[in-house]
């Protein structure tokens, strides 16, 4: 399993816009071929985030990255993004925690906290 890590940083101003055009592209590519499933983080400013893709095997992630789909999707993300940075991790080890709730168990789970 490979890990895709994307940190961006977004023109001020459109975080929220962000958002919500995340989720719609999150939304697509969970039902892409090979796609284990994503998150996105916020980064240490309003206008930073981080976004994780957890993918079978780089060939799966690459069909995906190189695909029209891909371009057609993120087309407004790219848009709203003023910098970004993408590295690919192998997954080792990962270690289910031993308090998991239902809000987990069956697809996104979003922080309450802000």
């Amino acid at each position: 399993m490979i890990r895709m890590t994307l940190h961006i940083k977004v023109k001020e101003g459109r975080a929220a816009d962000f958002e919500r055009a995340w989720s719609k592209v999150a939304d697509r590519v969970r039902l892409y071929p090979g796609n284990l499933g994503q998150a996105l983080l916020r980064g240490a400013g309003q206008n930073e985030f981080v976004i994780t893709s957890d993918w079978v095997n780089e060939l799966a992630f690459h069909e995906f990255e190189y695909s029209p789909m891909q371009d057609d999707w993120t087309a407004e993300l790219r848009e709203m993004r003023e910098s970004a940075r993408m590295t690919t991790e192998q997954l080792l080890v990962h270690v289910e925690g031993m308090h998991t709730d239902e809000s987990t168990r069956f697809g996104i789970r979003q922080n309450q906290e802000g």
